[in-house]
């Protein structure tokens, strides 16, 4: 954390006290206490007692102003060791100012170490990735909003990373709408400077993107061009494919350039939306197509690093008329703009997807849905399959919920994997709740299983006690789509007790 943007905020809380300004301050508190079954030989191992404590400051010194600062209490150094005194460190903040005038406006906002403010409205193309470009929450810098009533806006961020290589990045983003939003156009330009090099030592993306609109029909289509002067051998082969390009154009072989132009260092996506087949009484079958492809000389280190692949998508869904049922059938295949030599031979590494669901909501609040994934790929001139069937039934109500799925993983292969699932949260009283998991994964090599479990206690409205035993990780996010847990996630048999408060 630079000292500079520490002294900074430290002398606007000071300016704020002294303004008399109103002010919130809100604090938390977290202390965990737990054990470890370590061996057989060590058994139970008490770890030293961890704790979290956080304070939030809220104030507006002036109209329409906000400030924000969240402080923490630090007892490790930079190596690692514990410390015999405790550090108050600033987690993050921001200052913030917003005026707006007959539907003009803008909003300015200096930050550190806040992640939030480097996100912009979605590209297709998945030109911005915020955890790529906030230096891993250590970021700082400032960002600027404007807006028009005529329905133009544009937003700007410069962030300086405080750690790690130095790097600077520059995110613009210009909309415009007209006819009534009908047509939207927008536009793209990021660039991050590495901190160790010279002038040509950038990654820059600039794209453009137009939504167009037709009664009920939506036609989106972005493209893009990067930038990367500080890999000469990208440099080298981009000046290549554009070479190629602009002969085969010059000859009246307009196929032939635009296959060697999309070599190069560009990459676009379209898609087509509101296409539908049917009738009010026997439903509607919705179907949505695109296409995309990324240039082999494309560099984006600021979003998704995609390159050298083309492909198109359909996906598709139909809902049953009266009923609360769903069907959809998707479908991808894409492949390399050119073949490339392996130990097998020349190979384009196509990979195709078709993934087939029902969802079907039921009576008293049950779900259900099944979906069959099947997947073809082949990498390096190797063939490999994984093909997935998914089964999920699921309950809620005021009293409980519970969730149960199983999974069949590469389905025939040497590498097949049964993966079974449950969860279930049940409201005890006002004050107790009780949660479980449990997770069963069977593969060549045996059987793994996992399982957690939880005894809520509200002390009161602020306060919160859990009683935990076992990995509460494995099954967090998904379930049995949970790869930590399918990959060799076993059990591990860990006591915790958790208290929680807020002021």
């Amino acid at each position: 954390m630079s000292k500079k943007i520490l002294l900074l905020f430290l002398q606007l809380l000071m300016f704020t006290f002294q303004a008399q300004t109103q002010i919130r301050l809100e604090g938390y508190l977290e202390g965990q206490f737990g054990s470890k079954y370590e061996s057989e030989g060590f058994h139970w191992n008490m770890w030293d007692p961890d704790y979290k404590v956080e304070m939030r400051l809220w104030a507006s010194p002036i109209a329409n102003s906000e400030m924000y600062v969240k402080l923490y209490a630090n007892k490790w150094n930079a190596k690692g060791q514990m410390m015999d005194h405790i550090e108050a460190l600033l987690s993050e903040g921001h200052i913030s100012y917003r005026q707006e005038i007959n539907g003009r406006g803008f909003n300015a906002v200096l930050f550190t170490r806040e992640n939030n403010h480097y996100w912009t409205d979605g590209s297709m193309l998945n030109i911005l990735n915020t955890g790529s470009v906030n230096n891993d929450g250590n970021g700082q810098g400032v960002r600027i909003d404007l807006w028009e009533d005529w329905g133009g806006s544009a937003t700007y961020v410069f962030s300086d990373f405080s750690q790690g290589e130095s790097d600077d990045i520059h995110l613009l983003r210009l909309r415009q709408a007209f006819l009534g939003n009908k047509i939207k156009a927008g536009l793209f330009y990021q660039r991050k400077n590495y901190g160790f090099g010279g002038e040509k030592e950038y990654n820059q993306v600039i794209a453009i993107d137009e939504r167009l609109q037709f009664r009920n029909y939506f036609f989106n289509i972005e493209f893009a061009v990067s930038q990367v002067p500080s890999e000469k051998d990208i440099v080298e082969l981009n000046k290549d494919y554009m070479h190629k390009s602009s002969e085969f154009f010059q000859d009246g072989k307009y196929i032939a350039g635009f296959r060697e132009f999309f070599k190069g260092n560009v990459a676009a996506k379209c898609e087509f939306r509101g296409l539908k087949f049917g009738s009010n009484h026997f439903g509607y079958w919705f179907v949505n197509p695109g296409v995309w492809t990324y240039g082999k000389c494309f560099r984006n280190y600021m979003g998704e690093n995609k390159s050298d692949e083309y492909g198109f998508w359909v996906n598709s869904y139909y809902m049953v008329p009266q009923r609360a049922i769903t069907f959809t059938l998707n479908y991808l295949q894409h492949k390399k703009l050119e073949a490339e030599g392996f130990q097998t031979g020349m190979s384009l590494d196509p990979v195709s997807n078709l993934y087939s669901e029902i969802y079907i909501e039921f009576v008293n609040g049950f779900k259900g849905k099944v979906y069959y994934n099947k997947k073809d790929e082949v990498w390096h001139g190797k063939n490999y399959k994984h093909n997935d069937f998914f089964v999920e039934l699921s309950v809620e109500n005021r009293l409980a919920k519970l969730l149960t799925q199983f999974k069949i993983k590469d389905i025939g292969e040497t590498w097949e994997k049964q993966i079974a699932g449950i969860e279930c949260g049940i409201n005890l009283t006002e004050r107790w709740r009780a949660f479980v998991r449990g997770m069963v994964a069977n593969d060549r090599v045996g059987s793994r299983m996992s399982f957690f479990g939880e005894i809520q206690y509200r002390v009161g409205g602020n306060t919160e006690l859990y009683l935990q035993y076992g990995p509460s990780w494995y099954g967090a996010y998904g379930l049995v789509n949970d790869d930590n847990f399918a990959s060799g996630g076993t059990m591990q048999k860990e006591i915790k007790l958790i208290l929680k408060g807020w002021f």
